[in-house]
């Protein structure tokens, strides 16, 4: 067994051939739409680089330097794709393949190299996605909110939270700059059944008492089949939140490494978060970005593995309609596991199931 693992790792001429270009092209290609979004990324926010006027250095050193592995991380699959068929139709362009495979080398072997650079990059990538693009991504939105944003994204439109076992509180919005908060309704319950309902058209946060205000409020109160009405113009009460707590996380678990993600996704679940599988979708996709690395490979090298006269321009129209696909694909499940409709770690890793099924497809029908 252990000779036989020995035998299948060694590298011959051909599979050091392949695995140089399939890691080259890569990088390269990276480099390349990288420098692309950059200056895409330049010309969206030059009038805010104007009229806040951050220092090169800053520019560069605390936003470019941790924008750059942001990018590679979102569309990491999309470069594994296209550089893999890219490099993979010159060779069937040039009859390397054909000259390969008369050589005696059988199929299988012959995607041995491929396999290992997916191996490669799945490694790299499963590090860099749940421990080092989570830091980066921190200092690239911090970075954003203190030179492109003009104040801070909160929750602004029905907001729901779940204080503990027996007290809900929802909003209509809250103004995170002033800590102010409309429409607020707290209810509490007891043994199931709803004992208090309180509304109050502001819910404002007192900084000096630590504590919550409420002002135009009335609260219902039931006991048995009685009910008894209180209003006010101002109470001071308690609440198990704090205004850090209604601001849109959405846009910053992408900062978050994965045991912060993990323990931020139980805190959620426990408030009875609605939106709290957009965070699981998050947590998922870091695994099923590297696992894909393969699936796209084995895709890849079996459209451009056969020559045409269409040449290496024919493989990539295929390659670009077959990645504008996977990436709807991505979109439309990812989409049904953020809303609930599907669970999300299957709607995460559907379209790479599909798109792995499509691959064996093509490569049975492969030129050999």
């Amino acid at each position: 067994m252990k000779n036989k693992l020995q035998t299948y790792f060694q590298l011959g001429i051909i599979d050091r051939y392949i695995l140089k270009k399939y890691l080259t092209t890569f990088f390269y290609a990276v480099l390349l739409f990288t420098l692309i979004a950059i200056f895409i990324d330049i010309s969206e926010k030059i009038d805010d680089f104007i009229k806040k006027k951050p220092p090169l250095s800053v520019l560069i050193f605390d936003y470019y330097i941790y924008f750059i592995p942001y990018f590679m991380g979102l569309f990491s699959s999309v470069f594994v794709f296209l550089s893999t068929l890219f490099f993979n139709s010159k060779l069937a362009q040039n009859t390397e393949i054909i000259a390969i495979l008369n050589s005696g080398l059988q199929y299988p072997r012959f995607l041995k190299p491929y396999l290992m650079g997916s191996a490669v990059l799945f490694i790299v990538f499963l590090v860099l996605n749940t421990q080092i693009l989570p830091i980066c991504d921190k200092y690239r939105l911090k970075f954003e909110d203190e030179w492109i944003h003009d104040h801070v994204q909160t929750q602004n439109n029905n907001i729901f939270n779940m204080l503990d076992d027996n007290n809900i509180i929802h909003m209509e919005s809250f103004n995170y700059k002033d800590s102010v908060g409309f429409n607020f309704t707290l209810e509490a319950f007891r043994d199931g059944k709803l004992v208090e309902r309180t509304f109050a058209n502001r819910l404002i946060w007192n900084k000096e008492k630590s504590c919550w205000t409420f002002e135009g409020y009335v609260r219902r109160l039931f006991n048995n089949q009685q009910e008894f009405l209180v209003k006010g113009l101002r109470m001071d009460t308690t609440l198990n939140i704090s205004p850090d707590e209604f601001v849109v996380k959405t846009n910053y678990v992408s900062s978050m490494t994965n045991p912060e993600l993990n323990e931020y996704i139980r805190k959620e679940t426990e408030k009875g978060n609605p939106k709290v599988g957009k965070y699981k979708v998050e947590l998922y996709k870091r695994t099923i970005v590297p696992v894909s690395f393969f699936v796209l490979t084995l895709l890849a090298v079996a459209v451009s593995s056969a020559k045409n006269r269409g040449g290496t321009g024919f493989h990539l129209g295929i390659g670009i309609i077959i990645t504008f696909a996977y990436l709807l694909f991505i979109q439309i499940f990812n989409t049904m596991g953020n809303t609930g409709v599907m669970v999300p770690w299957v709607a995460v890793w559907i379209p790479s199931i599909v798109f792995f099924f499509v691959a064996l497809i093509l490569l049975k029908r492969a030129p050999k």
